[in-house]
């Protein structure tokens, strides 16, 4: 119930409304000078990369975790007052940039910038009018994740949909969810489907609603269905696994063909007192130790190339990131929704049938 009121709050605020509430001036909470406010996801801010940062600047770094890309949105959108630098997916940076949510960055102050892939500096949705708005920080492809000793075999989406896991399936509940389904389905527009195309995916995810165990969207909420094997599949993250391989949890993932990626980056929030330190704090994410970490860490491919020398041999040879610049023309990375509330209204009607 709280997950649908809070879709519906986002619809009537976030998605409806964003130039309205960009203009809104919020009174904002005071802080310390040596507190930075975090708006991230669960697994981006682990120990192993803000804890050295945390210590070099004197500087605590407080998180706020989401359980949804639009509640990013909803936040920023109720005033953002409360953080200083936020992560957003690549299918909502532009939206963000649009409505004044996040500012441009001074890249005199970011210096790890220049070591990024080429491509990932130039995508479209990081700036506007030539300035630099958010910074690429993580770097995915979706994968399927399975219980190894229940699937021991098989690389295909529809895993999801085969009858003899019912009840045992777990999907994410995010709208791009709609657009893997998609995809899977042969339809080609994944970011843009008309009614016609959303109401054949609508049908084909109410079809498989006796085999769903759960919609899940905190990626500790998909672990604990794995680990007390409540669910043998899901549509997923590679955190999923690799924590959960990490547990000893008997657990594998793979990649569907044509393969769905998303690019995270951080971006300053409009109006922040800590600008500086929230510069700071994207350098040193976004240094080679850091990606290095964090491709160790989480199972996310590094966005910074020098991060190789930071990176266990395995975990570079798991990635692929010999190859990384095969995969990203071959993926289909998130892309801005234009009818974004559409779809949410969709997966809504899927979770209430």
């Amino acid at each position: 119930m709280k997950q649908i009121i809070r879709r519906e709050f986002l619809k009537a605020s976030a998605l409806v409304g964003l130039a309205t509430f960009a203009g809104l001036k919020l009174p904002r909470r005071a802080i310390a000078a040596s507190e930075l406010r975090l708006l991230t996801w669960e697994g981006y801010a682990e120990d192993a990369w803000v804890k050295d940062f945390e210590q070099a600047n004197g500087v605590t770094v407080t998180k706020t975790y989401v359980g949804s890309n639009d509640e990013y949105m909803a936040k920023l959108a109720a005033g953002g007052g409360d953080y200083d630098v936020v992560v957003i997916v690549s299918s909502l940076a532009r939206r963000a940039i649009d409505a004044g949510f996040v500012e441009n960055l001074d890249l005199s102050l970011i210096s790890n910038f220049e070591q990024l892939y080429p491509r990932l500096k130039s995508v479209d949705f990081i700036s506007k009018d030539k300035r630099v708005f958010g910074v690429p920080t993580f770097l995915g492809i979706d994968p399927v994740t399975v219980n190894a000793d229940v699937i021991p075999e098989g690389n295909d989406f529809g895993i999801l949909f085969d009858k003899q896991y019912a009840g045992k399936i777990g999907m994410w509940d995010d709208v791009i969810t709609l657009g893997e389904v998609a995809n899977w389905m042969g339809i080609k527009n994944l970011w843009t489907m008309t009614d016609e195309q959303l109401e054949v995916v609508k049908q084909k995810l109410i079809e498989q609603k006796p085999l769903v165990r759960t919609y899940w969207s905190q990626p500790g909420e998909a672990m604990d269905l794995f680990k007390n094997k409540e669910i043998v599949a899901s549509n997923s993250w590679s955190y999923v696994t690799k924590t959960l391989k990490a547990q000893g949890v008997p657990v594998r993932d793979f990649v569907p063909s044509p393969p769905i990626g998303w690019i995270d980056s951080h971006f300053v929030v409009k109006g922040t007192p800590n600008r500086e330190i929230g510069h700071k704090f994207i350098n040193h994410i976004i240094s080679a130790e850091s990606q290095g970490k964090i491709a160790d860490t989480t199972g996310y491919m590094p966005t910074n190339p020098r991060s190789k020398s930071y990176t266990r041999p395995e975990t570079w040879q798991e990635l692929g990131m010999e190859q990384v610049g095969e995969m990203m023309d071959q993926t289909k990375f998130w892309e801005d929704i234009p009818r974004r509330s559409r779809y949410l209204e969709i997966l809504n009607e899927v979770k209430a049938a």
